[in-house]
């Protein structure tokens, strides 16, 4: 059983408030709904460690996505092949 109770969107000061409002739009959220969210709901004490922690996520997921050249030609001709393609 968790120790940290659950905040309120009233409980913030409006800085607090107002990033937890951008962070929850940048998720496609209100921020009630980013607060009733399991792990977002305990980092959301800390509401600036939130936004850095969810920054550091966004920029990992982006830096693996980008793939080498040789892979993206690779796919091109597997899924030309795959189809029957002719060059």
């Amino acid at each position: 059983m968790t120790t940290l109770s659950a905040p309120r969107l009233d409980d913030f000061s409006p800085d607090d408030r107002a990033m937890l409002e951008r962070l929850a739009a940048r998720m496609g959220l209100t921020a009630e709904g980013l607060l009733g969210l399991g792990i977002f709901q305990v980092q959301s004490h800390w509401p600036a460690w939130l936004e850095v922690n969810f920054r550091h996520s966004l920029v990992t997921y982006l830096r693996h996505a980008v793939l080498p050249p040789l892979a993206k030609e690779a796919m091109h001709v597997a899924v030309s092949v795959t189809n029957h393609c002719e060059y």
